[in-house]
């Protein structure tokens, strides 16, 4: 993955009207910023940037990475980059940068793209970086190190914080120390990132209900902290929502959280919850805190959550309603559920949807299903071991649902399960057998007891497009060897959606998009394709 946006940055240059400056702090005295004649200073150098400059900062090509001691900051009187011509700044190609950040680097200033880089904060009492510009891309970056939050992004809009290693924010008095702390914007999006070990949580949505349309996708949300961490994602309130497969796992009770991996609760609407993997937890996903209205959980696994203080009455539970409004909970697998499968507090859920979903090995619910309150339709579920359950005339019980392999948390469906072609009639017949599944995963031959694992292909064979570069159509070609959840997306270099050619189920085939650009900018852009859960990326060139 280094090496692809090592790749992009080179080719960035193509489209990019600006000069590459250098930094090199091994030299005795500061240049012109010039190969031969570097700054020595990052901030030095970053002062005289304007809209279409790169930035390469010399490292060591080894570990470990050269150290830069500075103070950053690019207040509202700095430059900033436009959307045809951000301004970027890197580590320089295959070398090593750990920037030792005095304080908090604050950005005030839009379009700016930092790659490649190490920004620790050294133990100290700080945000590490401070985002109140708009449109700021971080790229396989590490944030590391300190006392309070890794990213503090307030009221920013249009941010990207895609493929870094955020961890290690730990603290001791009563606070908290985030990962990522979102509070307000417009289209922000934290995606593949892998975020640990810090004393709050992985991600929080904070106080301010203007977080409008933020995607949180494909992140690995986890904590060897113990009790020592909170949650994977605390949304306190957000507006269009979506919280797509990512995992999230090690979460335990403690005196200052109660170990859940997802919360949604407060004032949030509009929420959508897909295709996360959520266990070794306290509890799987939480609902509740105040009127949250609209939340579709759909393609989720729960499984294999433990028991804090060994009352399975109250934790290890899968989920919790508790003030929720319009609820459509489909398609997901609840599995090894020591505590309550489901929590259904005093003030309950109101239409409620319920359907295609697989239940194995769970406790009792711990309130009352009188309080899920009018219109309902709670059908066509499978409860397996489940000491409680809601009963569907059409629903699917018995011992074992058939995964392929439990132990090791592979919670697809065998040939001979149960809860094959036993949902809904009314999803449709666009799937394999023509009926869709019980649970989160679609059976695929390929899943059978038959098949070693190591012969499984992978969801799609291939990703192309052609002509490239292009102007002003491209043709993107794949082909789906197990049918899934698919979805093809075009995004410009500042990691913005641009264009959506297709998502929804699609069976086994090859299949053709052609992608009009007329009306972009001449420049870099990448079809991003998904199916179920892996993904595959391809940089287009479009020329003018």
């Amino acid at each position: 993955m280094l090496k692809y946006f090592i790749i992009l940055l080179a080719l960035s240059q193509i489209s990019f009207a600006g000069t590459i400056y250098y930094v090199d702090n091994s030299k005795a005295s500061s240049g012109d910023g010039s190969f031969e004649k570097p700054f020595i200073s990052v901030s030095e150098a970053m002062s005289g940037l304007t809209a279409g400059d790169t930035l390469y900062i010399r490292g060591s090509d080894s570990e470990p990475a050269r150290i830069y001691d500075e103070k950053l900051y690019l207040g509202k009187s700095s430059s900033s980059g436009t959307s045809d011509n951000p301004i970027v700044v890197s580590a320089y190609p295959s070398e090593r940068v750990r920037i030792i950040l005095q304080s908090t680097f604050g950005i005030y200033v839009n379009y700016w793209i930092f790659e490649n880089l190490i920004f620790d904060m050294d133990g100290k009492a700080y945000d590490v970086i401070s985002l109140k510009g708009d449109n700021i891309t971080f790229r396989n970056c590490e944030v590391t190190n300190g006392q309070k939050d890794g990213f503090d992004i307030n009221r920013a809009s249009n941010t990207l914080i895609e493929g870094n290693k955020i961890h290690n924010f730990v603290r001791n008095d009563q606070y908290d120390a985030h990962g990522i702390i979102l509070n307000g914007g417009v289209d922000n999006i934290i995606r593949n990132n892998e975020i640990y070990d810090n004393k709050g949580d992985c991600i929080q949505l904070y106080k301010d209900d203007q977080n409008y349309g933020t995607i949180i996708e494909g992140n690995d949300l986890y904590t060897t902290l113990g009790s020592n961490s909170e949650n994977a994602i605390d949304v306190k309130a957000a507006r269009n929502l979506t919280i797509r497969n990512n995992k999230m796992h090690g979460f335990h009770d403690s005196e200052d959280s109660d170990g859940v991996a997802l919360k949604i609760n407060k004032d949030s609407d509009n929420i959508v919850v897909f295709g996360n993997d959520i266990f070794e937890s306290n509890g799987g996903i939480r609902v509740s805190g105040g009127d949250v209205d609209t939340i579709r959980i759909e393609r989720n696994v729960i499984h294999d959550l433990h028991v804090d203080g060994g009352d399975s009455s109250k934790y290890g539970y899968g989920i919790q309603f508790d003030g929720v409004n319009v609820v459509r909970f489909i398609n997901n697998t609840l599995a090894h559920i020591p505590g309550p499968l489901f929590w259904i507090a005093s003030r309950g859920a109101s239409d409620i949807r319920m359907e295609n979903n697989l239940f194995y090995d769970a406790n009792k619910f711990k309130g009352s299903v009188s309080d899920f309150n009018s219109p309902l339709f709670i059908d066509y579920n499978g409860w397996f071991q489940c000491a409680e359950i809601i009963e569907g005339p059409h629903d699917v019980t018995g011992e074992n649902p058939s995964f392929v392999d439990e132990q090791g948390y592979d919670y697809r469906l065998k040939e001979n399960s149960p809860a094959i072609d036993k949902g809904n009639p009314e999803a449709g017949s666009d799937f394999p057998g023509g009926r869709v599944d019980l649970g989160a995963h679609e059976f695929e031959p390929s899943t059978s007891v038959l098949s070693p694992p190591e012969y499984i292909p992978k969801s799609f064979r291939f990703l192309h497009s052609y002509p490239n570069p292009f102007n002003p159509s491209a043709t993107l070609e794949y082909k789906i060897i197990k049918g899934g959840t698919v979805r093809l997306e075009i995004f410009n270099i500042l990691g913005q959606i641009v264009d959506t050619l297709t998502q929804g189920y699609q069976n086994p085939g090859t299949y053709r998009f052609i992608w009009r650009a007329s009306g972009l900018p001449a420049g870099i852009y990448f079809a991003r394709l998904q199916v179920n859960r892996d993904f595959v990326i391809q940089s287009m060139v479009l020329l003018k």
